[in-house]
């Protein structure tokens, strides 16, 4: 729990940056090879390196993170990507887009990203913990590993048991398993000849699907989630729509925050979604304060559901502008939307898309409000 706390105040600072702090978040910060830091370290930038020696803590976020020195403690951090080549003496606790670990972590690591990849040069000496859309796992881990993934593939040395909840699994002639494969999932795995499991290999589909499975609910299931899907495409194109006619100037702020401050607005989602359920939480505990609490439940739920429309926005304005598009407009932006829903429909990778659209969105859109005057008159 300290070490939870502490991150979070280190994320939460960011709140009350001045202009001079966005501007050393938008830097490079190294720690070089030659120097030795006592005590706990901070850093949140564009790209943070840390080369050296860290006796105590890190906490880190950044679009970047290169460790490849060493770290007598704990690291927790956050970015776009997370690349672990040097040794991390107890535990890591990471959140990213793309994480790669390659070299030594002493204890225990916990994992949520896009793609997780842990090469056979590395060495876990305590459990894994991941959920990610795909997971390619060759390290070696000294107890347990528990996987969530729509892909997995395992090479690697298990000592004891290997819990999984996938899509599709491939366990590969290099493999070994100390202990139990006890997986869930609703296709069998594949186990490639040669693969050692010393214990029992248990596979449980899924019940629903069984349940389900050759009547008119399994019609009825699937016609409810295309409708769902083709409901949540329409009010995403409408909403779209109405920001390029009716809000120009509000929607040039918000892809200007995103375009200029990611992490900011990385941050700002992150706190949205922490104190405004907290916020409706309190209102509700009081008599005069429940008609406001409704109306803001319901502003939350509009929000966190339109947010995605943001950045939808500037990953079509990004992907499409070296080929002519003009920005903000809705050729780009229906190509952006085909692009976005078909990864949002792959089974947990899509939900980390989604998910991340949303924060990404929401608080751009926040600060899009707050700092409206200065883009504007930056983009006149």
């Amino acid at each position: 729990m300290r070490l939870i706390f502490l991150f979070f105040l280190a994320v939460t600072s960011s709140l009350f940056a001045d202009e001079d702090e966005i501007s050393k978040e938008q830097s490079v910060i190294v720690l070089p090879s030659s120097e030795v830091y006592n005590g706990n370290y901070y850093a949140m930038g564009r790209s943070v390196e840390i080369s050296g020696t860290v006796n105590g803590d890190v906490y880190v976020l950044a679009e970047q993170v290169v460790i490849d020195g060493v770290v007598n403690g704990d690291v927790l951090g956050s970015g776009g990507s997370i690349d672990i080549s040097g040794k991390v003496l107890h535990n890591c606790r990471m959140v990213g887009g793309q994480i790669l670990i390659s070299g030594t972590v002493g204890n225990n690591v916990t994992a949520v990203a896009a793609n997780l990849q842990l090469l056979s040069t590395a060495s876990i000496g305590g459990n894994l913990v991941a959920t990610a859309g795909n997971v390619d796992l060759a390290a070696s881990i000294g107890t347990d590993a528990t996987i969530v993934a729509s892909n997995m593939r395992l090479s690697s040395l298990i000592n004891r048991n290997l819990q999984g909840y996938v899509g599709q699994m491939r366990i590969t002639s290099k493999a070994v398993i100390g202990g139990d494969v006890d997986y869930r999932s609703s296709a069998q795995a594949w186990i490639e000849p040669g693969a050692t499991i010393r214990g029992h290999v248990v596979h449980h589909p899924s019940f629903v699907r069984e349940l389900v499975k050759g009547t008119w609910i399994q019609g009825f299931l699937v016609g409810s989630k295309v409708l769902a899907i083709l409901m949540n495409f329409i009010y995403t194109f409408v909403i779209g729509v109405i920001l390029i006619k009716m809000f120009p100037k509000n929607l040039e702020a918000a892809l200007h925050v995103l375009k200029t401050r990611p992490v900011k607005s990385l941050t700002y989602g992150i706190m949205l979604l922490i104190l405004l359920p907290l916020a409706s939480l309190v209102l509700l505990m009081t008599i005069l304060g429940v008609p406001f609490a409704l109306t803001l439940m319901a502003a939350n739920i509009i929000g966190f559901y339109t947010a995605k429309v943001y950045s939808i926005f500037w990953a079509s304005n990004w992907m499409f502008g070296k080929i002519g598009f003009k920005h903000n407009r809705l050729p780009g932006f229906f190509c952006g939307m085909i692009i976005y829903f078909g990864l949002a429909a792959i089974p947990i990778f899509g939900t980390i898309v989604a998910f991340a659209a949303m924060l990404f969105g929401l608080g751009a859109g926040v600060l899009a409000q707050t700092k409206r005057g200065i883009f504007t008159q930056q983009s006149s």
